[in-house]
Parts: structure tokens; C-alpha cells; sequence
């Protein structure tokens, strides 16, 4: 009788400790937003540096990653952006290379070819 209750509290705790889990993983699966950028005129890893730095001063909460043979920038955030499309675009602006589309999503994008896909 007792190895019965010892099993039934631990398979109770197990599913409490799944569900939490579960919630804690959704909660940040479904608040993560990633900002893209199709920028024209990168043409070597310093262009790439300068959107970098700009897009770092204007959104320090987010991991940032540009990429010039794509030519896009990516910044993902954990949350919410705290940028509108309009302040990404703005701060792209102010390095000298044209925008032409930025789009937000839902979730985490890392990979430069996966961003592209995305705004062609």
C-alpha cells in the first residue's frame, strides 16, 4: 500500500512539473518576435558591421545578425520588439543603405537564408 501512494505522488508531481514546463516553454515560444529587414547595398562586412552597431544601439534587448550576401538584418527579441517597423527601418536608414521591407514574426529567426525567404 505505501509503494502505491509513493508511485501515485510521484507520477502526480512528474505531471505538475510537465505542465509547468509546458506553460513556461509556450509562454516564451508565443512572446518571441523577430523583426527582418531586406536591406539593399551591403556589399562587404563592414556594411554589415555598420547596420549591426546601428540596429544594437536602437534595440539593445535583441540578438542581432546581419548578413551582407543576403542582405538582410535579423533582431530577435525574447518579447516584443521595442521597436515599430517604422523606428527599424529608421535606424537602418540612418547607415546610408536603403530598406525596402520589413516584416515582423512570430517566434525566433537565426538564420539568414530562413530571413530572406521570408521578405522576398
Amino acid at each position: 500500500m505505501v509503494d502505491f501512494l509513493k508511485n501515485k505522488e510521484e507520477f502526480m508531481f512528474k505531471k505538475i512539473m510537465l505542465i509547468l514546463g509546458f506553460l513556461l516553454f509556450s509562454t516564451n515560444l508565443f512572446a518571441a518576435q523577430t523583426q527582418i529587414a531586406q536591406v539593399n547595398g551591403m556589399m562587404c562586412i563592414k556594411c554589415q558591421k555598420m547596420v549591426t552597431e546601428a540596429l544594437q544601439k536602437a534595440c539593445p534587448d535583441a540578438t542581432v545578425k546581419v548578413s551582407w550576401p543576403e542582405g538582410v538584418a535579423v533582431s530577435s527579441f525574447a518579447d516584443k520588439s521595442n521597436l515599430s517597423e517604422d523606428e527599424y527601418k529608421n535606424a537602418i536608414l540612418g547607415t546610408g543603405f536603403e530598406v525596402v521591407k520589413v516584416i515582423s514574426v512570430d517566434g525566433i529567426i537565426t538564420d539568414a537564408e530562413e530571413a530572406r525567404k521570408l521578405v522576398d
